[in-house]
Protein backbone atom coordinates (compact mmCIF):
# COMPACT_ATOMS: atom_id res chain seq x y z
CA UNK A 1 0.00 0.00 0.00
CA UNK A 2 1.49 3.51 -0.51
CA UNK A 3 2.61 5.59 2.27
CA UNK A 4 -0.50 8.30 2.39
CA UNK A 5 1.23 11.90 1.65
CA UNK A 6 0.82 14.49 4.01
CA UNK A 7 -1.08 17.92 3.39
CA UNK A 8 0.31 21.10 5.15
CA UNK A 9 -0.36 24.77 5.08
CA UNK A 10 2.57 27.10 5.06
CA UNK A 11 2.10 30.88 5.82
CA UNK A 12 4.11 33.31 4.48
CA UNK A 13 6.43 32.74 1.35
CA UNK A 14 9.59 34.09 3.10
CA UNK A 15 12.89 32.40 2.34
CA UNK A 16 12.16 30.10 5.47
CA UNK A 17 8.68 29.22 3.51
CA UNK A 18 10.18 28.71 0.85
CA UNK A 19 13.19 26.34 2.04
CA UNK A 20 10.52 24.17 3.84
CA UNK A 21 8.23 24.33 0.55
CA UNK A 22 10.98 22.67 -1.39
CA UNK A 23 12.44 20.09 1.08
CA UNK A 24 8.12 18.54 1.69
CA UNK A 25 7.98 18.99 -2.05
CA UNK A 26 11.33 17.08 -2.60
CA UNK A 27 9.17 14.41 -0.95
CA UNK A 28 6.37 14.92 -2.70
CA UNK A 29 4.08 16.40 0.13
CA UNK A 30 0.78 18.20 -0.71
CA UNK A 31 1.57 21.91 0.43
CA UNK A 32 -0.52 24.75 0.15
CA UNK A 33 1.36 28.28 0.46
CA UNK A 34 -0.44 30.89 1.47
CA UNK A 35 0.63 35.07 0.76
CA UNK A 36 -0.94 38.21 0.07
CA UNK A 37 1.93 39.17 -2.27
CA UNK A 38 1.15 37.83 -5.28
CA UNK A 39 4.13 38.44 -7.10
CA UNK A 40 5.87 37.05 -4.68
CA UNK A 41 4.16 33.68 -4.82
CA UNK A 42 4.48 33.72 -8.93
CA UNK A 43 8.26 33.75 -8.51
CA UNK A 44 8.05 30.12 -7.29
CA UNK A 45 5.57 28.37 -8.19
CA UNK A 46 6.48 26.98 -11.57
CA UNK A 47 9.33 25.24 -9.81
CA UNK A 48 7.07 23.43 -7.63
CA UNK A 49 5.49 20.08 -8.01
CA UNK A 50 2.94 19.28 -4.76
CA UNK A 51 2.63 23.09 -3.63
CA UNK A 52 0.14 25.50 -4.61
CA UNK A 53 0.25 28.84 -4.06
CA UNK A 54 -2.65 30.72 -2.38
CA UNK A 55 -3.23 34.51 -2.28
CA UNK A 56 -4.94 35.10 0.65
CA UNK A 57 -4.97 37.16 3.80
CA UNK A 58 -4.12 34.83 6.00
CA UNK A 59 -3.92 38.03 9.39
CA UNK A 60 -8.42 37.48 8.42
CA UNK A 61 -9.55 34.21 10.62
CA UNK A 62 -12.25 34.10 8.05
CA UNK A 63 -10.02 33.70 5.26
CA UNK A 64 -8.31 30.41 6.89
CA UNK A 65 -11.53 29.00 7.77
CA UNK A 66 -12.70 29.14 4.07
CA UNK A 67 -9.39 27.73 3.46
CA UNK A 68 -9.95 24.61 5.12
CA UNK A 69 -6.64 25.40 7.60
CA UNK A 70 -8.13 22.93 10.13
CA UNK A 71 -8.20 20.20 7.30
CA UNK A 72 -4.11 19.90 7.12
CA UNK A 73 -2.28 17.63 8.77
CA UNK A 74 0.48 20.74 10.10
CA UNK A 75 0.45 24.26 9.54
CA UNK A 76 3.52 26.44 9.14
CA UNK A 77 3.36 29.85 10.01
CA UNK A 78 6.37 32.27 8.25
CA UNK A 79 5.96 35.11 9.40
CA UNK A 80 9.06 35.70 11.67
CA UNK A 81 9.59 39.58 10.14
CA UNK A 82 6.51 40.63 10.64
CA UNK A 83 5.66 40.46 14.47
CA UNK A 84 2.04 41.50 14.38
CA UNK A 85 0.99 39.61 11.09
CA UNK A 86 2.92 36.60 12.71
CA UNK A 87 0.82 37.22 16.14
CA UNK A 88 -3.21 37.94 14.39
CA UNK A 89 -2.13 34.77 12.49
CA UNK A 90 -1.67 32.85 15.73
CA UNK A 91 -4.48 34.00 17.72
CA UNK A 92 -6.86 33.21 14.39
CA UNK A 93 -5.39 29.83 14.66
CA UNK A 94 -5.91 29.10 18.65
CA UNK A 95 -9.60 30.81 18.10
CA UNK A 96 -10.35 28.09 15.57
CA UNK A 97 -9.23 25.42 17.90
CA UNK A 98 -6.15 24.44 15.82
CA UNK A 99 -2.84 23.27 17.78
CA UNK A 100 -0.98 21.40 14.75
CA UNK A 101 0.75 24.57 13.88
CA UNK A 102 4.83 25.75 14.16
CA UNK A 103 5.39 29.34 14.40
CA UNK A 104 8.69 31.24 13.14
CA UNK A 105 10.25 33.70 15.36
CA UNK A 106 13.60 35.98 14.94
CA UNK A 107 13.87 36.96 18.49
CA UNK A 108 13.35 36.39 22.22
CA UNK A 109 10.68 39.33 22.11
CA UNK A 110 8.54 37.56 19.86
CA UNK A 111 9.37 34.42 20.88
CA UNK A 112 8.03 35.46 25.04
CA UNK A 113 4.56 36.94 23.02
CA UNK A 114 4.46 33.06 21.80
CA UNK A 115 4.46 31.68 24.96
CA UNK A 116 2.43 33.71 26.57
CA UNK A 117 -0.56 33.00 24.02
CA UNK A 118 0.39 29.21 25.46
CA UNK A 119 2.29 28.62 22.88
CA UNK A 120 4.72 25.28 23.62
CA UNK A 121 8.23 25.58 23.11
CA UNK A 122 7.96 22.36 20.72
CA UNK A 123 6.00 24.92 18.36
CA UNK A 124 7.97 27.76 18.16
CA UNK A 125 11.10 27.60 15.52
CA UNK A 126 13.75 29.87 15.78
CA UNK A 127 15.89 29.67 12.52
CA UNK A 128 19.24 31.83 13.52
CA UNK A 129 19.16 28.57 16.41
CA UNK A 130 19.41 26.00 13.79
CA UNK A 131 21.91 28.32 11.82
CA UNK A 132 23.89 28.95 14.27
CA UNK A 133 24.02 25.14 15.70
CA UNK A 134 25.14 24.30 12.08
CA UNK A 135 27.71 26.49 11.65
CA UNK A 136 29.30 25.85 14.96
CA UNK A 137 29.29 22.67 14.36
CA UNK A 138 30.99 23.12 10.35
CA UNK A 139 33.49 25.22 12.25
CA UNK A 140 34.11 22.70 15.08
CA UNK A 141 34.51 20.03 12.92
CA UNK A 142 36.62 22.42 10.59
CA UNK A 143 34.46 21.66 7.53
CA UNK A 144 34.90 23.67 4.70
CA UNK A 145 31.68 26.12 4.10
CA UNK A 146 33.22 28.63 1.35
CA UNK A 147 32.21 26.60 -1.16
CA UNK A 148 30.18 23.21 -0.54
CA UNK A 149 29.07 21.11 -3.04
CA UNK A 150 25.14 20.05 -3.05
CA UNK A 151 24.91 18.18 -6.01
CA UNK A 152 25.29 18.78 -9.42
CA UNK A 153 23.47 21.76 -10.07
CA UNK A 154 23.91 23.60 -6.88
CA UNK A 155 26.41 24.80 -3.97
CA UNK A 156 26.64 26.64 -0.96
CA UNK A 157 28.80 29.65 -0.71
CA UNK A 158 29.40 32.35 1.58
CA UNK A 159 30.83 35.26 -0.13
CA UNK A 160 31.95 38.77 2.10
CA UNK A 161 30.21 41.53 0.90
CA UNK A 162 32.79 44.06 -1.08
CA UNK A 163 31.04 45.84 -3.45
CA UNK A 164 29.87 49.32 -2.52
CA UNK A 165 27.28 49.72 -4.91
CA UNK A 166 25.59 46.94 -2.76
CA UNK A 167 26.21 49.02 0.74
CA UNK A 168 22.99 50.34 2.32
CA UNK A 169 20.47 49.12 0.25
CA UNK A 170 17.89 46.59 0.97
CA UNK A 171 17.82 43.09 -1.10
CA UNK A 172 15.59 43.51 -2.68
CA UNK A 173 17.44 46.97 -4.00
CA UNK A 174 19.89 45.39 -5.07
CA UNK A 175 18.41 42.52 -7.58
CA UNK A 176 19.57 39.78 -5.03
CA UNK A 177 16.06 38.65 -3.73
CA UNK A 178 15.63 35.18 -3.57
CA UNK A 179 14.28 33.47 -7.02
CA UNK A 180 15.21 30.23 -9.02
CA UNK A 181 18.50 30.33 -9.51
CA UNK A 182 19.94 31.64 -6.15
CA UNK A 183 18.96 32.73 -2.19
CA UNK A 184 20.58 34.59 0.78
CA UNK A 185 19.83 31.98 3.18
CA UNK A 186 21.31 33.70 6.13
CA UNK A 187 23.86 36.98 6.78
CA UNK A 188 26.53 37.11 9.63
CA UNK A 189 26.76 40.07 10.49
CA UNK A 190 29.40 41.24 13.88
CA UNK A 191 28.92 37.81 15.30
CA UNK A 192 25.37 37.69 14.67
CA UNK A 193 23.31 36.10 12.56
CA UNK A 194 20.60 37.39 10.53
CA UNK A 195 17.98 35.34 8.53
CA UNK A 196 17.44 37.86 5.63
CA UNK A 197 14.38 38.50 3.23
CA UNK A 198 14.02 41.06 0.77
CA UNK A 199 13.66 44.30 2.63
CA UNK A 200 16.98 43.14 4.89
CA UNK A 201 19.54 46.31 4.60
CA UNK A 202 22.76 45.22 3.73
CA UNK A 203 26.18 46.42 5.26
CA UNK A 204 29.72 46.71 4.43
CA UNK A 205 31.71 43.56 5.72
CA UNK A 206 28.54 41.29 5.75
CA UNK A 207 28.75 37.61 4.98
CA UNK A 208 26.43 36.37 2.88
CA UNK A 209 25.56 32.51 2.85
CA UNK A 210 23.78 31.45 -0.67
CA UNK A 211 22.51 28.53 -1.94
CA UNK A 212 23.20 28.86 -5.75
CA UNK A 213 22.94 27.25 -9.05
CA UNK A 214 26.79 26.32 -10.47
CA UNK A 215 26.17 28.86 -13.40
CA UNK A 216 25.30 31.75 -11.60
CA UNK A 217 27.99 31.62 -8.79
CA UNK A 218 30.62 34.16 -10.69
CA UNK A 219 27.93 36.62 -11.80
CA UNK A 220 27.02 36.64 -7.95
CA UNK A 221 30.77 37.24 -7.17
CA UNK A 222 30.99 39.91 -9.49
CA UNK A 223 28.34 41.71 -8.04
CA UNK A 224 28.67 40.82 -4.25
CA UNK A 225 32.46 41.01 -4.11
CA UNK A 226 33.16 43.46 -7.30
CA UNK A 227 35.91 40.74 -8.70
CA UNK A 228 35.24 37.71 -10.67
Amino acid sequence: MAKKKKTFAIIGANNLGISIARELDKKKQLVNLFDINEDKLNLYMDEFEFVEGIIADCTIKRTLEKNGVGQFDSVIVCMGSNINSSLTVTLNLIDLGIDNFLVQTNDDKHKRMLLALGLKETQIIIPNEISGKLIATKSLFDIDVDVQSIDDEYIFVKLDLLEETNFDKTIQDNNLAANKEFTIVQIRRDGKIIIPDEYTMLKEKDLLYIFAKNTIINDLVLKICGVA
